[in-house]
């Protein structure tokens, strides 16, 4: 664990900047979701003109707060975030989260403004998540620091899967999917544009959290691959499989995520070689995404040199089908080195029967 890791997943003091008193606002959310979900930290709601929001003493600047603060979430309109960034590191909080889009995903005058929005932080060490990040849950810890509309469920399913996802919006439809599963999330982050932290970099914070069974990751592109090859290594090292699915695999696709975050998706085959070199599941489903923890956990990858399986079925076609969605994926199947008949029949009393492939 470290200083940003603490941060970012079990901060005890959280500002909220820009917090509404109207809890109909999406900008209420944050702080209703932490109570709701049973966060007994310090919330320091910011509003230039509320004494009170929702039932916490409220701040008119981040400055007024007294004492250090471990985390902020920027809940203000984009022309007012660059503003409150500056108060932010002049605070000397570690780490903060900005919900607002029209970015970098806006065209040139939004980079612009992110890339100022990056230097402002670097120049005072302060890491950034966002901006257009529906912030980050960290359920063991009962965290629920985000705007994410799965969080109206009245209960919350803890698990020790980890979840970071470069889509806000899938933040809460993975979560949600996997409750019917009786799959659980230990950590749920949405890293939106990316101008400073990446998942990557984030995923990387989490594989010595004893908490992280298994990292998934939902990409829209591969920024910084450096932190996604540190993450790996240090993930299989640990027996913690690294998955991920990422969009683009078509022209089209690619083309969507960069409008969505800003992100230039590149070339799919090059991301499909990446994840091969460094040993990251990729699938092609969220059920996928869902279902394969459990099968690798503990498990390493396999060496090249024995990337030869075999398969055994009840039925010749199901094996067929078997044995093609292994060579999809370049994995030889081959047959027993021991000889046995092509098929064999089974006693009267049975109905079942098995063939070699």
């Amino acid at each position: 664990m470290n200083a940003l890791h603490d941060a970012l997943f079990e901060p005890r003091r959280i500002a909220l900047i820009g917090a509404s008193a109207d809890p109909t606002r999406l900008t209420a959310r944050a702080q209703l979701y932490l109570r709701k979900h049973g966060f007994e930290g310090e919330i320091y709601p910011v509003h230039p003109r509320e004494s009170q929001v929702l039932g916490e003493r409220a701040y008119p600047t981040v400055t007024d707060i007294p004492g250090p603060v471990d985390f902020a979430y920027i809940l203000l309109n984009t022309p007012h975030v660059e503003g409150v960034v500056n108060a932010i590191a002049a605070k000397g909080i570690p780490a903060a989260c900005v919900l607002a889009d029209g970015f970098a995903e806006a065209g040139p005058e939004g980079a612009a403004l992110q890339a100022r929005l990056l230097a402002t932080a670097r120049a005072a060490n302060l890491r950034l998540l966002g901006p257009n990040s529906m912030g980050l849950i960290n359920l063991n810890a009962r965290i629920a620091c985000s705007v994410n509309a799965a969080l109206e469920a009245p209960s919350l399913h803890a698990g020790r899967l980890a979840l970071v996802s470069q889509s806000g919006s899938m933040m809460g439809a993975i979560m949600s999917r996997g409750a019917p599963r009786g799959i659980g999330f230990s950590h749920i982050i949405g890293t939106g544009n990316e101008a400073d932290l990446t998942a990557g970099e984030v995923a990387g914070l989490l594989v010595d959290d004893p908490n992280v069974d298994a990292i998934l990751l939902f990409l829209e592109a591969i920024r910084a691959p450096e932190h996604y090859a540190d993450l790996a290594r240090r993930a299989h090292a640990a027996g913690k499989p690294v998955i991920a699915y990422k969009l683009g695999r078509s022209p089209y696709g690619a083309e969507l995520a960069t409008s969505h975050t800003g992100a230039l998706a590149g070339s799919d085959a090059a991301a499909e070689a990446f994840f091969r070199a460094h040993g990251i599941a990729r699938v092609t489903t969220l059920e996928g995404l869902l279902e394969l923890p459990a099968l690798l956990a503990g498990r390493k990858p396999m060496a090249r040199a024995h990337r030869a399986v075999g398969v055994t079925t009840t039925t010749g076609g199901g094996g067929a089908m078997a044995v093609d969605c292994l060579g999809v994926l370049g994995i030889e199947a081959r047959a027993p080195t021991r000889p046995r008949p092509p098929c064999w029949m089974p006693p009267a009393s049975s109905t079942t029967a098995g063939c070699w492939i």
